[in-house]
């Protein structure tokens, strides 16, 4: 089985398929990626008409009270340890994406319908700018086998009695699966569940990279896309040259049987949107969580 290793120098793309039909996304992915090779992805910043442009989304500041971890650096802040369910949102790309409010955002919704675990959040060094993509993409790896250590040392896992969910956005999305990979192969551990909201994730490495660790280290684990996204179709799609994110179009197949896709199309038109309480799909993974 193939380990689904990056290699940033591919140029290849994956074959659509719509062959070679014309589209609005077709013609802004092929124009994006020439900016990519001429000034590379820092270039991406001022092209906002290929992604969402500005969030339509306003997300709620995060109290202190909010419990957060940060696995690079080993702490804990204002952590629920008496929780038996535990939820740990885990923003995307860059540091000013808003994930402290994301998780109080899910947070406010989840304890008024029923939810009786704890949210907390998951600060990570995602970077602070599109030049920093590649790097931040390295520091989801070193920080979802950092989050597993966390996670096994201070028995927060099923084996350990607690019910534990990853929620993650975009570039997060990498990260709990690089968790759950670690935690399975490295400790022989497992959790409840990982929900990823537009998983800024090459679509076919939870068929190879991340199957054992979906398969082992998950109960179960469910992929929410939209090919409304254009963040991913675009902007995504051409910093990774060709590849497709399975936050966009969904697995590429071959995936382990807990493993769940979720089309979102219909609903979903903006990559900051999964998490609205309102226009997002925090609701759909309710009945998820334990």
């Amino acid at each position: 089985m193939s380990t689904g290793a990056e290699n940033h120098t591919d140029t290849g793309g994956s074959n659509g398929a719509d062959g070679g039909t014309v589209t609005r996304r077709r013609v802004l992915k092929s124009g994006v990626t020439a900016i990519v090779g001429v000034v590379g992805v820092s270039g991406l910043s001022g092209v906002t008409a290929a992604g969402d442009g500005e969030c339509p989304y306003s997300y709620p500041s995060a109290p202190s009270w909010l419990g957060e971890v940060r696995p690079e650096a080993g702490t804990f802040h204002e952590w629920p340890w008496a929780a038996e369910n535990l939820t740990i949102f885990i923003h995307g790309f860059t540091n000013q994406n808003g994930g402290r409010s994301y998780a109080y955002e899910i947070h406010q919704y989840l304890s008024t319908h029923g939810y009786g675990g704890s949210v907390t959040t998951c600060n990570w060094d995602a970077g602070d700018s599109w030049d920093e993509w590649y790097s931040a993409k390295n520091h989801s790896i070193e920080a979802g086998a950092a989050l597993a250590g966390l996670l096994d040392a201070n028995g927060l896992t099923g084996d350990h009695g607690v019910t534990v969910n990853l929620v993650a956005h975009s570039l997060g999305g990498k990260l709990a699966l690089e968790c759950v990979r670690e935690l399975q192969t490295t400790y022989g551990r497992s959790i409840n569940s990982v929900n990823l909201f537009g998983a800024a994730v090459w679509d076919e490495q939870p068929g190879e990279r991340f199957y054992d660790g979906i398969l082992y280290g998950t109960n179960e684990t469910h992929n929410y896309y939209s090919e409304n996204d254009d963040t991913l179709g675009d902007i995504y799609q051409a910093a990774e040259f060709g590849r497709h994110a399975c936050g966009y179009t969904g697995g590429a197949g071959g995936e382990p049987g807990n493993w769940y896709d979720h089309d979102l199309t219909a609903r979903i038109d903006h990559h900051c949107q999964y998490m609205d309480s309102a226009d997002g799909c925090v609701a759909d993974i309710t009945d998820d969580l334990g």
